[in-house]
């Protein structure tokens, strides 16, 4: 009996140590720009031949992870080097979570202590004031000015009038089409609008993520109109029929913050990839007409 109990006093303390996870260093800037995607490089030990893994929902929901790349460095130590980009301002702290991929209960968790400045504007003391002194107007062309606003009233005020005794012109068409037609349909305008071909890469992923939210308000009463991208996944995990998309979603919210808030120029497989998913999640998601009752049958005497 006392055999057995100093084996497992020998063998508890080496089982426990190979399943350890832990950071070992972690290196990021003190200060970032707000909006602006930074590096942050995280190493990692971990039991010998293990895979680590970053866990998406533990990082922090003032941040967004935009890019990772984890390669091992030895058979016990792994390098994450992460592109995070804040959208809060000041202090703060970034917090995320690595796992083992074999046994996800065993985790370290990492914290970033950052302070987020505002972006900064333009400024340099040598320019000087080149355009000619500013003139006043005269009293004539004053009234020139006057007579032309009190013109321009009275033209708004017969307009108003005229639209208020035709009603009509003031319906604006209303698209009955479901929500998902409406969606594909957009996509294909987008496509052939040219904004791809002129280089306009920001003016088309917002409109692309614009199709997105007005798809789930349209179709689901799902209103993320206001919403970051972190704030639209958290609100659609909670939705039971979206949660096989949310990893595809992430992925195209993720190429969308980038081309927006980070002037990354995206290729033409990444635009394809992500109009793939977004045509993908609205045609599988396309809510169902309900069945119609069959026509009562007629039975003659």
């Amino acid at each position: 009996m006392k055999k057995l109990i100093l084996l497992i006093l020998t063998v508890s303390p080496l089982w426990l140590q190979a399943q350890t996870l832990a950071v070992s260093r972690v290196q990021a800037p003190q200060e970032v720009p707000f909006a602006k995607p930074f590096e942050a490089t995280v190493e990692l030990s971990h039991p010998d031949g293990q895979t680590v893994v970053l866990l998406p929902d533990s990082v922090s929901p003032d941040f967004t992870v935009v890019k990772e790349e984890l390669q091992p460095v030895s058979s016990t130590t792994t390098q994450a080097q992460l592109t995070i980009l804040p959208f809060t301002l000041q202090k703060s702290t970034f917090t995320a979570s690595f796992a083992l991929a074999a046994n996800p209960d065993v985790t370290a968790p990492v914290e970033m202590a950052l302070t987020v400045t505002p972006v900064k504007l333009f400024k340099d003391n040598d320019f000087k004031e080149i355009r000619p002194p500013h003139r006043a107007f005269d009293w004539v062309l004053w009234l020139c000015i006057l007579l032309a606003l009190a013109a321009l009233t009275c033209l708004i005020i017969w307009w108003v009038r005229r639209m208020k005794n035709d009603p009509a012109r003031l319906q604006a068409p209303v698209d009955n089409r479901p929500a998902h037609v409406i969606a594909l349909s957009q996509i294909d305008t987008l496509v052939d609008s040219g904004l791809w071909e002129n280089k306009q890469y920001k003016v088309f992923y917002i409109t692309l993520t614009d199709i997105l939210r007005d798809y789930l308000q349209r179709g689901f009463g799902i209103d993320v109109s206001a919403d970051t991208s972190a704030e639209l996944l958290r609100h659609l995990k909670t939705q039971p029929n979206f949660q096989a998309f949310i990893q595809s979603l992430r992925v195209f919210l993720a190429s969308g913050d980038l081309v927006k808030f980070a002037k990354f120029i995206p290729d033409e497989k990444t635009r394809n990839t992500d109009i793939t998913i977004l045509r993908e999640f609205i045609t599988q998601t396309a809510p169902q007409p309900a069945p119609q009752a069959p026509a009562p049958v007629e039975v003659k005497l």
